[in-house]
């Protein structure tokens, strides 16, 4: 019924992608990374790399990573060079809430 509306279909199937990322069987923020920021002052974020082919987009040797917000449900993409990352072999969930508590939990 909802998938009817177009605005409602907006919106619903957004909702469903969102919470099926988080908890879904096909949960997006599986990949932890460390993303340099600024090569300058090596200014580094964490985040989540949500999608590694962006060829849709003509975009080649870059991932989307998603940056969570602390203390928020919201983040930011960008779009990153392959060679600013470095990957987090550490359990997902452990670093979502590192990040989400703005790094006062700890690992």
């Amino acid at each position: 019924m909802f998938e009817k509306a177009p605005i409602i279909k907006l919106v619903y199937t957004a909702l469903t992608d969102f919470f099926n990322a988080f908890a879904g069987q096909r949960k997006k923020f599986t990949r932890p990374v460390l993303v340099k920021v600024n090569l300058v002052s090596e200014l580094e974020k964490v985040g989540f790399i949500t999608s590694d082919d962006l060829a849709d987009l003509g975009i080649r040797d870059k991932v989307a990573v998603l940056f969570p917000h602390s203390y928020n449900w919201s983040g930011e993409m960008f779009i990153v060079p392959k060679e600013h990352i470095t990957p987090l072999n550490l359990p997902p969930g452990e670093v979502m809430k590192f990040v989400l508590t703005g790094g006062v939990t700890r690992m």
